[in-house]
Parts: C-alpha cells; sequence; structure tokens
C-alpha cells in the first residue's frame, strides 16, 4: 500500500534557503559600513583638537569584497602625529580616541548584522 504526502510550501522554503548566502553578504557589508562610519564619528569626537588637522585626516574604508572596513589616518603627513596622539610619547600623555571609538562600536555588531540579515530576507 503506497501513500504519497503533499508538501505544501516547500517551494517557498527552498527559494528562502538560496537567499541566505546572498543576504550574509549584503548584511555583512551593510554592518561594516555602519560599523566604520559610526566607529570614525566617534573617532573624530573623541581626538583632541588644536588645529584640526588630525581630525579632519581620520577617514574609513570599506572594502566589500573582501569584508574589510578599516578606520583611520592614512594621510602620510598626519599618520606620525595621529599615533603620538593615540598612544603618547616620552614627553606627552596618551589621549587615545581611536581605540576607545572601535571598543565603543562593537557592542552593536552583532545587533546590526543581525538586523540587516532579516531586513536582506525579507522579514522586515
Amino acid at each position: 500500500m503506497a501513500s504519497r504526502a503533499r508538501l505544501e510550501g516547500l517551494g517557498r522554503a527552498l527559494r528562502a534557503v538560496q537567499r541566505v548566502p546572498e543576504a550574509m553578504r549584503e548584511a555583512r557589508n551593510d554592518t561594516l559600513h555602519e560599523w566604520a562610519d559610526e566607529t570614525r564619528t566617534d573617532a573624530e569626537a573623541r581626538v583632541p583638537v588644536r588645529t584640526g588637522r588630525l581630525e579632519n585626516a581620520l577617514d574609513h574604508d570599506v572594502v566589500e569584497h573582501w569584508g574589510r572596513a578599516e578606520v583611520g589616518v592614512w594621510q602620510e603627513d598626519a599618520l606620525e602625529y595621529a599615533l603620538y596622539v593615540e598612544k603618547g610619547t616620552s614627553s606627552m600623555a596618551d589621549q587615545p580616541y581611536l581605540v576607545p571609538a572601535f571598543e565603543a562600536a562593537r557592542p552593536s555588531v552583532p545587533r546590526t548584522y543581525r538586523a540587516a540579515f532579516r531586513r536582506h530576507m525579507g522579514a522586515g
């Protein structure tokens, strides 16, 4: 005696599963952009300002292909000074601005990723 069962919704479930890798990539990219922007903005607020040169030198870059985000100073004329301010010297106390900004943004990353993933999967 043979029996048949009909699976309803299987096609929809398979389509959702097929969307997962792309949704993960898009969620990762959204998260990287949000993290980098938030970290740069926070670092700008924390950096000591005398001339504004260091504050203006802060930037961020996101390389979506590699899943990498960077926040820092790349202008050659400000790079050495940026390190001195962050880490201090024998004649100048450290005034960290970049590492605290990284640490402040870290806790929001998983929540941001989950929300972006749900959004890209079509769940809100």
